[in-house]
């Protein structure tokens, strides 16, 4: 198959149009978009905070945009992948904010972008109980269980990992490559948009104790690792 730029227009962006239409008139988007803006709110307190991690959250707002409209667009499986960067740049930005001159050499030598969240739940105790006990002492009386918020945030990397190397299961044209509306592969990917919204608003949360607003206290809810 080859394109030109007609058929471009015929068999993929006129499909797509289509595409968002039945997906907007055959989902309630009220749960995505007010813990979209309960998200976006996130980022806007951290970049008042801290106006250097806000550059890393200009990066991860856009991210959740674009992964948002691929999902919109019957690109599934791509959707989900950025999922990942999301919840990857998310922890990132918690750790260097305490990490100030981690994040300088992080810039200042263009390093490479290697605190895998596995690795920072593994080498660093990223947001494990302990880890949270020296800005939160009352963790354990707040966690769902002994390091639940670590856990699920290995737990969703893994998850969306899956879909980044390819899992026969997480293929979505195995049977061709039409681009059509999915309803199925759409609510597998709000689920995991939820989830990983919802974790990093945990993180949010505990670490700058903030439960101010009604929604991003029930986008941290959503996970249960913590009662808030």
């Amino acid at each position: 198959m080859s394109y030109t730029k007609a058929t471009f227009n015929e068999q993929i962006l006129k499909p797509i149009n289509l595409i968002h239409k039945e997906t907007l008139d055959d989902n309630d988007f009220t749960e995505i978009l007010t813990y979209l803006n309960a998200f976006m709110l996130i980022g806007e307190n951290i970049t008042c905070k801290n106006a250097r991690i806000g550059e890393l959250w200009n990066e991860i707002i856009s991210d959740t945009l674009a992964s948002l409209c691929s999902a919109s667009s019957g690109f599934y499986r791509s959707a989900i992948i950025v999922l990942r960067s999301i919840l990857e740049l998310g922890c990132n930005s918690f750790f260097y904010y305490d990490h100030p001159i981690e994040y300088q050499m992080f810039k200042q030598e263009n390093l490479k972008a290697d605190k895998y969240v596995s690795t920072l739940v593994n080498d660093y105790s990223f947001f494990a109980t302990k880890y949270i006990k020296t800005f939160l002492p009352e963790i354990e009386d707040k966690q769902s269980s002994i390091n639940s918020v670590s856990d699920f945030l290995k737990k969703n990397y893994g998850e969306l990992s899956d879909s980044l190397h390819g899992r026969y299961n997480n293929l979505t044209k195995t049977d061709g490559l039409q681009l059509k509306y999915d309803k199925v592969w759409f609510k597998r990917y709000e689920k995991h948009f939820l989830s990983v919204l919802s974790i990093l608003a945990v993180l949010y949360v505990l670490r700058f104790k903030d439960t101010s607003d009604a929604n991003i206290k029930s986008l941290a809810k959503k996970s249960k690792v913590v009662s808030i």
